[in-house]
């Protein structure tokens, strides 16, 4: 009866996270970066890796989401669909791991029903991007790990039965983790976690016996060996990351700001007091849920829990002391680990009472910042690009000319666009070469450059120009086109929409000019 109504409760799970997942999952404007993945599926195989290398991310995304888009098409529900797919297998996945690692039912549930309802786990869903294939792939990874180890004690114990289920196990975890390799860097953080604690269960188990690593060694070496073909991209991408990138360095707020964001899905501030005592308070709560899961569980498992929160810290801070690359959202994976930890702690406690107020005060938290989040977004109210380029759609005319002042709105634009007039990038007159990598390049060709807009021989009088810019960026993406002087506004005029992507306060702009 027990396993019935355990099996009731994840099903309920499964559909709350769906809920959460699917509702307005295309009220938010396609942004930069998911255009790039919409945008690059489009190429032919050979095209898409040879674009894929010129950008900063490795592949089995891209690849996923093509098979995916074949066959449920390229719309934004579509797209975003794959997200919210791997989003709820997540949330499935958490399950197994917590009960393989725990052997707790009821704590599992928890665990699974935190993550279905996380607000910064949810944030992501809404972007066709990586992030959640990863979460899904890390915790794929983490339980064919914790099944064998497992099942590898067992054989050397004694039980003979368990020598294939070994085998299998670590060549699942090889695979599995090879995948998250080649879905986001930042998964090398989270799988140097899990080879940490590898180890460490391998010395618990074995001590100085070391030819009954072999297992987890083959393993390890399979990796390895999965990742040669990529290895010399990895280089290149790594070295232009390296050399320049967007993201700003890490101060004494990062880290306190980023914990933030795990708990609540919502934006830190260091703008008063109170906001930076919030910020020292999520942080201490934070340390404390780990020093508690550290002292009061027993289980062995734990530790793989605790290095998969503190580990991926640890080397980003490191890995930016060159060249930064903190940035929030790429702790999507670590996050993972403090809410199985949250649920590790809350049923640390002897009192069904305690664990029931405590799980309900959680919850209670997450469902109060998925809310406040959305409704501080309004994504309604603002359309943006989507709202932008529906007006273009509806007033171009066939020989007119559209102008994108932006690299960064330039991608969302083209997958908007449905006028049949192929739009130009405004770059002021540089090449392709001279802008900066991370602004999409890898996508970009020489014809889709448009020259400066005094040009004679391109602009000519009476053509009618649509300009569409943004107050989001500085350089390549001016708040105000330099519009010449002979220009003269067209009937439609000049409208605005304001944006929820890339963050709060974005305007797209776009005005018809007519060249005199």
């Amino acid at each position: 009866m027990k396993n019935k109504i355990y099996c009731i409760g994840l099903i309920a799970i499964i559909a709350v996270a769906t809920f959460f997942r699917l509702y307005h999952i295309t009220l938010i404007s396609l942004w930069h970066d998911e255009a790039f993945s919409a945008l690059l599926i489009n190429y032919n195989w050979h095209e898409m890796f040879y674009r894929i290398g010129l950008d900063v991310h490795p592949p089995l995304y891209y690849v996923l989401l093509r098979f995916w888009a074949d066959v449920l098409g390229h719309s934004l529900l579509s797209l975003r669909g794959f997200s919210a797919f791997f989003g709820v297998a997540a949330v499935v996945a958490a399950y197994g791991v917590v009960q393989e690692a725990f052997k707790n039912k009821a704590l599992s549930l928890t665990a699974a029903f935190f993550l279905a309802i996380h607000p910064f786990q949810i944030q992501y869903v809404t972007e066709a991007r990586m992030y959640t294939l990863g979460t899904f792939l890390i915790l794929l990874a983490a339980y064919f790990l914790l099944r064998a180890l497992r099942f590898e004690e067992a054989y050397y114990n004694g039980d003979a039965t368990t020598k294939n289920k070994t085998i299998w196990n670590w060549l699942w975890f090889a695979l599995a983790t090879s995948a998250c390799m080649y879905t986001h860097y930042y998964e090398f953080f989270s799988v140097f976690a899990l080879a940490l604690y590898a180890l460490y269960a391998e010395i618990k188990m074995h001590g100085r016996e070391i030819k009954k690593y072999a297992y987890a060694l083959s393993s390890y070496v399979l990796v390895l060996i999965l990742y040669i073909p990529w290895l010399k991209t990895f280089m290149y991408q790594f070295n232009q990351v390296q050399a320049s990138y967007w993201i700003t360095k890490p101060d004494k707020w990062s880290v306190p700001s980023i914990l933030w964001a795990m708990l609540t899905g919502s934006e830190a501030s260091t703008s008063d007091t109170l906001a930076r005592t919030l910020l020292i308070l999520g942080t201490l709560f934070v340390l404390f849920v780990l020093v508690m899961v550290a002292i009061k569980e027993k289980r062995k498992e734990k530790w793989l829990v605790i290095l998969g929160l503190v580990v991926p810290f640890i080397l980003a801070l490191l890995m930016s002391l060159k060249q930064s690359i903190f940035l929030e959202r790429y702790f999507l994976f670590a996050e993972l680990f403090f809410t199985i930890a949250l649920a590790v702690w809350i049923f640390s406690f002897k009192s069904k009472t305690v664990k029931v107020v405590l799980s309900c005060i959680v919850a209670a938290t997450m469902f109060w910042y998925s809310y406040a989040n959305a409704k501080s977004l309004d994504a309604a109210a603002h359309p943006g690009m989507s709202a932008a380029s529906s007006f273009v759609n509806a007033n171009a005319k066939p020989g007119d000319t559209i102008v994108v002042d932006s690299a960064f709105e330039f991608f969302n634009f083209t997958y908007y666009n449905h006028t049949g007039i192929t739009a130009l990038l405004y770059t002021g007159g540089n090449p392709i070469s001279d802008m900066p990598h991370f602004s999409g390049t890898a996508l970009l060709v020489p014809k889709e450059i448009s020259p400066r807009l005094d040009d004679a021989t391109t602009y000519k009088p009476g053509q009618t120009v649509w300009l569409v810019w943004t107050n989001a960026y500085g350089g390549y993406g001016d708040i105000d086109p330099n519009v010449p002087l002979s220009w003269k506004l067209g009937s439609s005029g000049e409208h605005s929409w304001s944006d929820v992507r890339p963050y709060s306060g974005t305007n797209i702009y776009v005005a018809e000019y007519i060249v005199h």
